[in-house]
């Protein structure tokens, strides 16, 4: 009974701690509980444009769907440029900048946690918290809140500039702010699911400067308390891509049988876009 009314607790305290902190702007998205992401696009099913239905195909010859058959696709994955704190107030104010000299940084491999390379101390813990064991006081974290800044340089196509652009980070752990020759593009938490931006207010043709900076912390940790090793990082595969202005953004198929359980029903719905607005176009059943 005593486990159970401190998790009742505990979820009342989720639950409306939204309301009882007021909305503060001087707090950073790492920190404020009413922010999970910032500018970040709609999940989607997983797809890749291609510029033929021969190359689609060919994708279809491996194992899993080869997105490298895509011209429009550009793995950004193997070394990166890295800069570790192991407190977020240690960090240069203009680390994000995209004139910042990174000729002392260390190199580290994406994807790929840093503690595993190196970086900071990687932690096991059941169903606790490894920043505050006992009594944790959502969404309070701790100040001593390790920072990791990965950059890289990314080259834009001339023949993308008229396409739709977008960042996809398929897994970081946790809080991902992203930065664009040194303008901030946008936020994410949500470490154990892809977040995708549209980055085309940001790039030009050729060389960019592509900056994340992740907070081994933010308030979406303490949705995380779970049995398993407690590391950080980039987690899985990062690349950018595009599409045309207008084309599919989104798509659902259901397969069921009829009333009789004799035939097949096959249903798609398909949510069409052009820039940011949605359409949503549904083909009946087949």
């Amino acid at each position: 009974m005593k486990n159970i009314t401190k998790e009742f607790y505990f979820l009342l305290t989720l639950l409306f701690m939204p309301f009882i902190i007021s909305a503060n702007d001087s707090l950073p998205y790492w920190k404020d509980v009413s922010i999970v992401e910032v500018n970040k696009e709609a999940p989607r099913t997983s797809f890749m444009s291609y510029d033929s239905q021969t190359s689609a195909l060919k994708a279809l010859e491996s194992p899993y769907f080869d997105y490298t058959k895509s011209p429009y696709f550009y793995l950004l994955n193997g070394t990166w440029k890295f800069y570790f704190v192991d407190a977020y107030k240690d960090l240069p104010d203009n680390i994000t900048d995209a004139s910042v000299d990174i000729s002392s940084w260390h190199n580290i491999q994406v994807p790929g946690n840093w503690e595993l390379q190196g970086f900071g101390e990687a932690y096991y813990v059941n169903q606790r918290y490894e920043f505050e064991a006992s009594n944790p006081r959502p969404p309070l974290l701790p100040e001593e809140n390790p920072v990791g800044v990965y950059r890289r340089d990314i080259d834009i196509p001339a023949d993308w500039m008229n396409r739709d652009i977008f960042l996809h980070i398929a897994g970081a752990k946790s809080g991902v702010y992203v930065y664009i020759n040194g303008q901030e593009v946008g936020y994410s938490e949500d470490s154990k699911d892809p977040a995708e931006f549209l980055i085309n207010p940001y790039v030009k043709t050729g060389k960019n400067v592509l900056t994340l900076k992740i907070f081994r912390w933010s308030t979406g940790s303490f949705l995380e308390s779970q049995d398993f090793l407690r590391v950080s990082g980039i987690e899985r595969d990062v690349f950018i891509w595009s599409q045309p202005k207008t084309a599919i953004q989104d798509f659902r198929i259901k397969s069921t049988l009829d009333k009789e359980y004799k035939d097949g029903v096959f249903t798609l719905a398909i949510d069409v876009k052009k820039h940011q607005q949605l359409r949503k176009v549904c083909f009946g059943k087949i």
